[in-house]
């Protein structure tokens, strides 16, 4: 938290506070995608992912609409940027969220699937 430097201490919210949250990025290979769901009926729900290290997870987070349709969602076999908060104790990322595509990542730097 970090605090205007000629405010008072005062109890509760105030406008004087700002909460930093530090993020980690990471590159994954896209091995498949979830069906989504609700609003996303029908669509890319989240893409399945493996990192370098050969954590499996699902990233949901950070799609537009537009790349939701399977037409437009980032291709399997192809390599994003993520960022994330940490790390599980089991080495999975926290609430991953899509950033970009990345082609200039070769996929063969990431475990085969």
């Amino acid at each position: 938290m970090l605090r205007h430097p000629t405010a008072r201490h005062r109890a509760g919210r105030t406008n004087d506070l700002l909460k930093v949250k530090s993020f980690h990025d990471d590159e994954a290979l896209i091995t498949g995608y979830e069906q989504g769901k609700g609003k996303y009926a029908g669509m890319v729900g989240a893409l399945v992912c493996v990192a370098r290290s050969g954590a499996r997870f699902k990233v949901g987070s950070g799609l537009v609409d537009n790349q939701r349709s399977y037409s437009n969602a980032p291709k399997i076999g192809s390599v994003i940027t993520f960022k994330y908060f940490e790390l599980s104790n089991d080495g999975i990322p926290r609430f991953p969220t899509f950033m970009r595509i990345r082609t200039d990542v070769d996929a063969s730097e990431f475990p085969s699937t």
